[in-house]
């Protein structure tokens, strides 16, 4: 059932990804970079998006080549690469943005629900992602928003 639901949601991002020539796991990398102050290492990519570490790499290296990403070189640890959203990456991100709010029922139809149902299901979602993440993983996801200045005259927040 849950794999169901995730391919009901997937199709529109990807429908939305044709129309911009970038797919669902690339919009969320450049999403994920938004919410954590436009700066993630890969690691910390993979982790949110939960990824392995070399899905992250093959994700990364189209974004780096479109221009929408930077990768350099962390400067407190040297060893540790630090990717970076770029302006042209923020453009993409607040199009990607712009799409979906004139979109009808997007990421999927929920119009079944009432709005205690839809904040019960959310309660739940974040219940057991505490359970099989962790605390400070579902904080990082149930807190993510982007900065209103770069985006829109409104925050986006995904919190219920």
């Amino acid at each position: 059932m849950i794999r169901a639901l995730y391919f009901c949601m997937e199709e529109q991002w990807a429908d939305l990804g044709r129309r911009y020539n970038i797919t669902p796991a690339q919009q969320h990398i450049l999403f994920l970079l938004a919410t954590n102050q436009n700066v993630l290492s890969p690691s910390e990519i993979g982790e949110l998006g939960c990824w392995h570490s070399s899905t992250v790499t093959r994700l990364l290296k189209p974004l780096k080549e479109r221009g929408l990403i930077r990768i350099g070189v962390d400067k407190e640890k040297p060893r540790f690469k630090k990717v970076e959203i770029t302006a042209k990456g923020s453009v993409l991100l607040k199009q990607l943005i712009d799409a979906v709010e004139v979109i009808e029922n997007f990421p999927c139809n929920i119009s079944c629900l009432s709005k205690e149902e839809v904040v019960n299901f959310l309660a739940y979602a974040q219940k057991i992602l505490e359970v099989n993440k962790g605390e400070p993983f579902k904080q990082k996801v149930i807190n993510g928003s982007m900065v209103p200045s770069d985006f829109s005259e409104k925050a986006i927040d995904y919190q219920i």
